[in-house]
């Protein structure tokens, strides 16, 4: 093959689709290829051009939509399919029809590959197929597979509970007395007793319960076991994954799983120290580390290493969900201990509180790096004169512990140290009440964030009884809610990339992309819409999309896609953190378009598909007004 063939065979393996193509198969396509020059300003396809696929190998295109809006410009090893009737392989999912044009928009050299070759490979190459053929909410099913890969079959994520469990469970009767459960124990070397009644698992006695429940108490131990168990238990299916059992393990800060099969039937027993045994555990220990942490600087040691953590999760190959819930569970007890700090510094609170996360924590949603977002809901019965100074100093030592551990104080202020974020049941309500019913920027702006609320520490009941009366007030407020959606339309979606940059819209191109402002928030805001609009307690965001979907607020197939879209931001920030973290740089969202490979970024296109089409769907069901 001549030098210039060689050259152009190598210029198109680093294009999407094909990059997978056998060897082979890349040495034949030179040949097959027609080269095209074409001044800015020619009509795109050229009028002589017959169908086919055009590789842009140098200049530029802009496709628009029929409203003149820019949908996406085109740059070096970027595709474009002409076909014969003018469509291209994705449908519009909001309906509005009509057919984009292309301006040549600088000189540009292209090559184009004729129909028939490009049908041939279409059938002889399922791999090169798939970029064409599927929708975009498959093409990101694959993306998310993809950045799975290259986990280790030994990893935490790979194993499931059954896999972990070393020997059948030790069990006996509730009424067994307890001197002959502990010698039961002490013979099967066990740490935990399962006890039944008529085949049915009712509950668990552990080494903790023998001391604390029987000698430390005073029971005597001629007593059943009945006296002592534990009824309330958490159990684990002997298919969930392993870290899915440290979760439990880490948010209920216990240390043995029974595992129940979906019929009842009893399978076996987890421990922390089964886990431990298996590597990946990395949650277990810094939430341990931090219920135990005796002082401040010990918590502040927790929080420094959340970024070795994310790191670990990443490298094992963790999804999106489970990695976010791992790092929340650390900073709840993290949270959860400054709390109990506090009170021993301060003495015991003179009325009953709740302290609540919001934004990214209050949905389970957090990375390595965060900042604080978190409020104080206080029982009616706060006194300011008599309460108010302690409050306040349980905020700032609480808020203060949080940023030792590595979560900056909130730039906006947002936080239990702010008098109007720390304030009685009753205030709280009248809050929300003022903002439901006078729904002006600011005011809505705020309420986005606090409608992501979930208790951390204290009584929950005080939130639960703050959500009766809001919930269904925001749910009525259709006024609201359009506010809302106006919010959720505020930040326009990338169009895609076009050479080092990120394309906004005609003016903006940024040279990298912050995958929190322009991936995960867009999203999270249209699911708190949904939330808001349906009266669901859901606060998580795939979650809060799910059910919106079984409410019918939306097809499930819009669900799917945005939640499919919002894991791919997710996965590719956590990654991004986790290189940053090896390297030993600062954290941030914004990640280099030069760190992607060429599939990356055609999968981060239809990303940003998915979701402008739902905000172009929103914009018109919410009936917003105004154009993009």
């Amino acid at each position: 093959m001549a030098a210039e063939l060689w050259e152009i065979r190598d210029f198109i393996a680093e294009a999407p689709a094909f990059a997978e193509l056998p060897a082979a198969v890349l040495d034949s396509l030179p040949r097959r290829l027609t080269v095209r020059y074409l001044r800015r300003g020619r009509p795109f396809p050229p009028p002589d051009a017959e169908p086919g696929l055009w590789i842009v190998r140098s200049g530029a295109l802009a496709v628009r939509e029929p409203d003149g809006r820019l949908r996406e410009k085109l740059g070096e090893t970027d595709l474009y399919l002409d076909t014969p009737d003018a469509t291209e392989p994705d449908t519009r999912a909001d309906g509005d029809g009509g057919a984009a044009t292309v301006a040549v928009v600088e000189d540009s050299l292209l090559y184009q590959l004729p129909l028939p070759a490009f049908e041939e490979l279409i059938a002889a190459h399922p791999v090169f197929a798939w970029r064409f053929e599927r929708t975009r909410r498959e093409r990101l099913e694959r993306a998310l597979s993809e950045l799975g890969q290259g986990g280790r079959p030994e990893a935490l994520m790979a194993a499931t509970v059954e896999a972990l469990l070393r020997r059948k469970p030790i069990t006996t009767s509730p009424d067994t007395v307890i001197r002959e459960g502990a010698e039961l124990m002490t013979e099967a070397q066990v740490s935990a007793l399962l006890l039944l009644e008529d085949g049915q698992l009712v509950g668990l006695v552990t080494d903790r319960d023998l001391r604390r429940r029987c000698i430390a108490a005073g029971v005597s131990v001629d007593s059943s076991l009945r006296e002592i168990m534990t009824e309330a238990l958490i159990t684990v299916p002997p298919t969930a994954s392993a870290f899915e059992a440290s979760l439990l393990f880490s948010r209920h800060n216990i240390h043995h799983l029974p595992v129940v099969a979906e019929d009842g039937e009893l399978v076996g027993i987890l421990s922390t120290s089964d886990l431990l045994r298996h590597q990946g555990t990395h949650s277990i220990h810094l939430v341990r580390d931090a219920m135990a942490a005796p002082d401040v600087g010990a918590i502040a040691r927790v929080g420094s290493r959340l970024p070795d953590l994310e790191a670990q999760l990443v490298s094992i190959g963790a999804e999106a969900e489970p990695l976010g819930e791992a790092m929340v569970t650390v900073t709840d007890a993290m949270t959860r201990r400054l709390t109990e700090l506090a009170e021993q510094e301060l003495g015991p609170a003179p009325i009953a509180w709740a302290w609540a996360a919001l934004g990214s924590q209050g949905r389970r949603e957090q990375t390595a790096f965060t900042d604080q977002d978190n409020a104080l809901i206080l029982d009616d019965a706060f006194e300011p004169e008599r309460h108010g100074e302690w409050f306040e100093r349980f905020a700032r030592f609480v808020t203060d512990g949080l940023a030792a551990a590595g979560l900056a104080p909130c730039p906006g202020g947002t936080m239990a140290t702010t008098p109007d974020w720390r304030q009685p049941l009753a205030g709280w309500a009248h809050t929300f009440r003022d903002w439901i019913d006078q729904p002006e920027s600011h005011s809505v702006m705020l309420a986005t964030n606090f409608f992501d609320m979930r208790m951390v520490a204290g009584r929950e009941a005080l939130l639960e009884a703050l959500w009766t009366t809001v919930r269904p007030a925001a749910q009525e407020n259709t006024i609201f809610q359009r506010r809302l959606a106006n919010n959720a339309l505020a930040i326009r979606m990338p169009l895609g990339f076009f050479r080092r940059l990120v394309v906004v819209d005609d003016e903006q191109h940024d040279e990298r992309l912050d995958l929190k402002r322009y991936g995960l928030m867009p999203i999270a805001d249209l699911a708190r819409l949904h939330a808001v609009s349906l009266g669901l307690p859901e606060l998580h965001t795939v979650r809060r999309l799910q059910a919106a979907a079984r409410a019918g607020g939306l097809s499930e197939q819009a669900a799917a896609g945005l939640a499919d879209a919002w894991r791919l931001f997710y996965v590719l920030r956590a990654r991004h953190q986790a290189r940053q973290a090896r390297l030993g740089e600062p954290l941030d969202n914004r990640l280099d378009p030069d760190q992607l490979s060429g599939l990356e970024r055609d999968h981060l296109r239809d990303a940003f598909r998915v979701v402008d089409d739902h905000q172009r769907w929103v914009r018109a069901h919410f009936d917003v007004s105004g154009t993009r």
